[in-house]
């Protein structure tokens, strides 16, 4: 795949945001299984097993694979591979909440949006900022290595 200078900073915004998208997503989908199924400990176990294989796998991807390979879905992989790096704060947050908190708010009659917005979001509020400035620094960083596409 061959680029030129003009047509190169569009494509890596538009690399930069799939995966900053695909990360979050992926983050999201674990916080809801945390919160659905109450086994905050174990994904976060799971997490930290593999943190760091995935994350120097997602910023090292672009340098591994040959240039002709560089399509949508490497952005897509490489936000699933740093998809346990963003979760790994909030999850910790989640799971040092006491289970009693969302039990109580579902007794006294709150809905899972009024659970959401006003027991878990400000709860998570700080790990969900740190977690989005993660994603988008991991993002920058799993993009530079597409620079080594030549240019024509």
């Amino acid at each position: 795949m061959s680029f030129s200078s003009s047509s190169l900073l569009p494509f890596l915004i538009t690399h930069t945001l799939f995966m900053a998208v695909t990360g979050i997503f992926l983050a999201a989908c674990v916080l809801f299984a945390a919160l659905s199924t109450r086994q905050g400990s174990r994904l976060y176990t799971l997490l930290l097993l593999v943190l760091l294989p995935a994350t120097a796998l997602a910023v090292t991807l672009p340098l591994m694979l040959p240039a002709s390979r560089a399509s949508l879905l490497l952005p897509v992989l490489q936000g699933v591979l740093i998809g346990p790096a963003i979760s790994l704060a909030p999850l910790r947050h989640l799971k040092d909440a006491p289970s009693t908190w969302g039990r109580t708010a579902q007794e006294l009659g709150a809905t899972s949006c009024t659970r959401l917005r006003l027991l878990w979001l400000p709860l998570l509020g700080r790990s969900l900022t740190a977690s989005l400035c993660l994603a988008l620094a991991l993002s920058l960083l799993g993009t530079l290595g597409i620079n080594k596409v030549p240019l024509s």
